[in-house]
């Protein structure tokens, strides 16, 4: 089974995701290593917030990248809960044994954005990164550079105009508006949360 496209211009594949724009996939999850002996993979879930987002998709792209996926059907779900959190057992139509699961291990798992339902106050990671951070005075802070999901909470990371970063927590009482319209994330910083 493949695992990827080759987008060589001498190549007559075509990607399976022929419907489906690069920069509209949203890595929702990774493959570490095969479940069992019928082709169930084991999935972290660290770039989804909602583990059960799985529950809500009929179809998911593995691969390397957005440029280089392969679609799957989702045939089931269900999780496992260990010290680490939340882990999600996928099986896929076309994944049936341990030695194809093997073959996908270490891959990202994307879903299509217009597959995965956002409540109104929910928005994608990737639409966080490259924002303007700014005071409430409007004074210039940096720009969102990674936003992490950390044990204790969510920060967003923050390179500074001098170059260096710094951490914002993603609490109510740092952040006082993320603006996707306008391209800001505004904030109320304190006494060293930005050295």
């Amino acid at each position: 089974m493949p695992s990827s496209f080759d987008p060589s211009p001498d190549s007559d594949a075509t990607p399976d995701y022929a419907d489906v724009a690069p920069e509209s996939m949203v890595q929702v999850g990774f493959v570490f290593r095969p479940h069992g002996i019928e082709g169930e993979l084991k999935i972290n879930p660290e770039h989804t917030d909602d583990p059960a987002r799985y529950e809500e998709l009929e179809t998911v792209y593995l691969g390397t990248s957005p440029h280089a996926v392969v679609q799957h059907t989702i045939s089931s779900v269900r999780y496992q809960q260990t010290k680490r959190g939340t882990t999600v057992i996928l099986g896929l139509d076309d994944i049936a044994s341990r030695t194809d699961a093997e073959a996908v291990m270490k891959q990202k798992v994307f879903a299509a954005e217009d597959d995965l339902e956002l409540g109104d106050d929910e928005v994608f990671i990737h639409e966080l990164v490259g924002l303007e951070v700014v005071s409430e005075e409007e004074e210039e802070l940096g720009t969102v550079a990674n936003y992490m999901e950390m044990p204790a909470q969510d920060v967003f990371v923050v390179t500074r105009p001098d170059g260096g970063e710094s951490m914002i927590p993603a609490v109510e009482d740092f952040i006082i508006d993320v603006d996707l319209d306008g391209g800001r994330l505004v904030v109320r910083p304190i006494d060293g949360l930005l050295d």
